[in-house]
């Protein structure tokens, strides 16, 4: 199950991912509260994740370029830095009660970019840090550690709002990514990777979308990736909003949440893990797809906050736990490594999109209800899942 951990460095990227996760997860909580008690609009609250997203999804594919061309760690950390600065800013503009709307927009927009200049590197390494045998593990592995630090993340963010308040948990979501980027340094020694040849960024954007679309597997799990970013997981940045409205519960209760379905990716992360190189990961990743949209219109529907929390928690199993770890190891499985950064940030602009759908998702929830809003969005997702997973033959009678 651990198999890939034999690696130095990919133990260094592993601890990485913890922190980075627990502070990503202590961010988007942390914000999301920042705003509602600015506002108390969910609308608004979209309109700040829609502010993230929207650069996130613009400057994906210069991410992926960058991330061919770069020292991928000295870009990761460069990037985290930037990060940790910026959460500093809004933690010391709220210490002197100067902080106010437009400067949450201006930094969700900063550290939307940022992402976006981040993500394709950060999964492209990966492959740099194991042999090919190990990669079903490594990236099952990367997701554990990950799912465990949003485990921790957004119930320390609530834990420590509850108690000592917003200022304390913003520098301690500053303090996480500092800590983060001490790991990323101790990576040594890494393989010499092939000069990227000289080419304009538009040749460069052409040749990762021509190896998408000339690779089936590719364009069809793409495909799903998209249909569940855009419908299956705009929830997670207006969970608050929903929390709030239909279960009655501030950022302890929406935290506790968050560690329902850390504790469920946690779960799908080590049935991966175990299973290691596989046949017919394709299968499973359609059939976690399906559980979701199942999952996902029961939690809309539930009133009774713990049986939300065990809804939530199965939630959590099929989409961050399965259905990603696998949409990224088939990825990283069918692309050539010299295009691996390019086509890994056309994927990344799935996570992008998924913070423009918050807006959509929250405008609903405010017109109509939130149950029906999240149960339109599952209803959509399972059409897609159909029609791409099962209607056509592809991923059936694939092998991989």
């Amino acid at each position: 199950m651990f198999q890939a951990l034999r690696y130095s460095n990919f133990r260094w990227f592993w601890l990485n991912g913890a922190a980075q996760a627990m502070a990503q997860g202590m961010q988007f909580l942390t914000i999301g509260i920042l705003v509602l008690d600015f506002t108390e609009s969910s609308y608004k609250l979209g309109l700040v994740i829609f502010a993230y997203g929207l650069p996130n999804v613009i400057f994906s594919l210069l991410g992926g370029i960058i991330a061919d061309r770069v020292d991928r760690i000295r870009l990761l950390i460069t990037t985290r830095v930037a990060v940790s600065a910026l959460i500093l800013v809004l933690a010391f503009l709220n210490l002197a009660d100067l902080l106010e709307l437009w400067h949450i927009f201006a930094v969700a927009a900063l550290l939307g970019f940022i992402q976006a200049i981040n993500m394709p590197a950060r999964m492209a390494l990966v492959a740099d840090l194991v042999q090919r045998k190990d990669m079903m593990n490594a990236v099952a592995l990367h997701s554990m550690m990950n799912q465990s630090g949003q485990i921790i993340g957004p119930a320390l963010a609530g834990g420590i709002i509850e108690l000592a308040g917003m200022r304390t948990a913003l520098f301690a979501n500053a303090a996480l990514y500092a800590v983060g980027i001490i790991f990323l340094a101790m990576i040594k020694n890494m393989p010499p990777r092939a000069e990227a040849p000289a080419a304009t960024i538009r040749k460069d954007v052409q040749a990762g979308l021509r190896c998408v679309t000339s690779t089936p597997v590719l364009y069809t799990v793409i495909g799903l990736a998209f249909a569940f970013a855009f419908f299956g997981m705009s929830y997670r940045q207006v969970l608050p909003a929903f929390t709030e409205e239909v279960l009655s519960v501030g950022a302890g209760g929406t935290g506790l949440l968050w560690l329902g379905a850390g504790l469920g990716s946690l779960l799908g992360s080590f049935i991966l893990a175990a299973l290691g190189d596989f046949k017919r990961k394709s299968w499973l990743l359609v059939a976690s797809l399906l559980f979701l949209c199942l999952f996902l219109t029961l939690f809309a529907w539930s009133r009774w906050y713990w049986s939300s929390w065990v809804i939530f928690f199965f939630v959590g199993t099929t989409s961050t736990g399965l259905f990603w770890p696998l949409v990224n190891t088939l990825v990283q499985l069918n692309v050539p490594s010299e295009l691996r950064g390019r086509v890994l940030s056309i994927l990344q602009l799935a996570p992008g999109i998924h913070f423009l759908s918050a807006l959509p998702l929250a405008v609903a929830g405010d017109l109509i209800s939130w149950p029906i809003a999240l149960t339109g969005a599952a209803g959509i997702t399972l059409l897609v899942a159909l029609w791409l997973g099962l209607w056509r033959p592809l991923l059936r009678q694939f092998e991989g």
